[in-house]
């Protein structure tokens, strides 16, 4: 059930992250990869490796200069370290996305299993069909602006 999930929460323990270096999608997930606070047991390749490895199948470019890139399997064990990672890129990258956009802005989620991956995916859907959350990431602006666009949901 989504109320399991709480967005804002994520966001808190994920944060947000300015300034991504990357010519390609690729080269941005190991620059992010390097600069998010990840949990304890997760190191900074088991992320970058997931992000390849999912991206290698398909374009998480979702349109809108956004993509969702994320591990094809839960990297966590623990559900408290569940987070979401926003991520602004320094410059952006083609992912291929369906609208030709490039992408400025990634987002991150990391769950502890594929329901809870599932049901974080349907609630960013959702934020990313409204017009005031893709203004905050166009704008790129920061978690205190963007807080309380999510919290408690």
């Amino acid at each position: 059930m989504l109320s399991d999930v709480n967005i804002g929460e994520y966001l808190r323990a994920g944060g947000v992250y300015k300034d991504i270096e990357g010519e390609t999608a690729f080269e941005a997930f190991k620059s992010l990869s390097e600069r998010v606070c990840l949990p304890a047991g997760i190191l900074p390749v088991n992320l970058y490796e997931g992000l390849c490895a999912r991206e290698a199948v398909l374009s998480t470019a979702v349109g809108n200069g956004i993509a969702i890139p994320h591990s094809q399997q839960p990297l966590l064990k623990n559900a408290g370290d569940q987070r979401i990672f926003i991520c602004y890129l320094k410059s952006p990258v083609d992912m291929n996305a369906m609208d030709n956009k490039r992408v400025h802005t990634m987002i991150i989620p990391l769950s502890s299993s594929v329901q809870s991956h599932l049901q974080v995916i349907s609630l960013l859907a959702k934020f990313l069909g409204r017009a005031d959350f893709r203004k905050a990431l166009e704008l790129k602006l920061g978690l205190n602006e963007i807080y309380p666009l999510v919290r408690g949901i």
